[in-house]
């Protein structure tokens, strides 16, 4: 008899933990706001005219989270020539130095608010953080120097920057936010592949990353020219002597013709 009274008991416990745990589970998602990234295009096409573009990116974050976007890469070795005094006051090529395993595009993108609270080498963001990644040679090289240079070159070209405020927030809709910012890819940035990189902030602590890849490609006369001056070297070699000289003869035609110096 107490077998028969315990079976049923024991069926309809199983059967209430079968309909609880689908519950706990669909409670949980709904609580765990999804991190999301989307990019306008994944392929960016360099043709003859081309002088940069920008790129839209979208997703959305917990709404009680910020989000921070890096673009970064390929991983290059750089061979730098570092000015000096030399007897005090001539500026000269002094040392040489090399930086390895840095990347050749490092863009920033943060929302309005503390630059500090979106940016530290603890967090893997910024600068200092690159600095830590990297190894600068030789070793009596001044580090810090040698890379903040290097900063200063790339960010001229525009391949690396910090753009604060750069990302804007919705309206926040069943836990999350959606974000959106313009990423700027300038005309000095390569054909190669990238990463773009959506970091998720509560408290300067990483709450969750995701991430996409960024295509730039020849094409058009320009993949033409990359595909010649790789594939047959003498032939591209041949063609951008006979180019210049067609140039200089023209230039020479055009100063002669306006009454330029003989």
């Amino acid at each position: 008899m107490l077998i028969k009274k315990t079976l049923p008991l024991t069926l309809l416990h199983i059967l209430a933990a079968l309909l609880v745990i689908p519950s706990l589970a669909w409670s949980a998602q709904a609580i765990e706001a999804p991190l999301a990234l989307n990019l306008s295009s994944r392929t960016i096409q360099i043709s003859t005219f081309y002088n940069g573009t920008t790129l839209e990116v979208t997703g959305t974050v917990p709404v009680d989270n910020d989000i921070v976007l890096q673009v970064s890469g390929p991983k290059q070795d750089v061979h730098l020539k570092v000015k000096g005094k030399i007897a005090g006051f001539l500026w000269m090529n002094k040392d040489d130095a090399s930086l390895e395993n840095i990347p050749a595009v490092y863009m920033v993108y943060t929302p309005p608010g503390t630059i500090g609270n979106f940016i530290s080498s603890d967090l893997g963001i910024g600068y200092k953080a690159l600095l830590k990644d990297i190894s600068i040679s030789p070793e009596s090289s001044d580090k810090a120097f040698v890379f903040g240079e290097y900063v200063k070159l790339m960010e001229d070209s525009g391949v690396y920057a910090i753009n604060e405020a750069a990302i804007t927030y919705g309206e926040p809709n069943n836990g999350t936010k959606g974000f959106s910012a313009t990423l700027s890819i300038p005309s000095k940035m390569a054909a190669g592949k990238y990463t773009v990189e959506a970091i998720a902030l509560k408290d300067r602590r990483i709450q969750g990353q995701t991430q996409d890849d960024l295509t730039l490609e020849l094409t058009g006369l320009p993949a033409v020219i990359s595909s010649m001056a790789f594939d047959n070297p003498l032939l591209y070699g041949f063609m951008a002597v006979f180019i210049a000289l067609g140039a200089g003869l023209a230039i020479g035609v055009i100063f002669r013709g306006g009454g330029g110096a003989h």
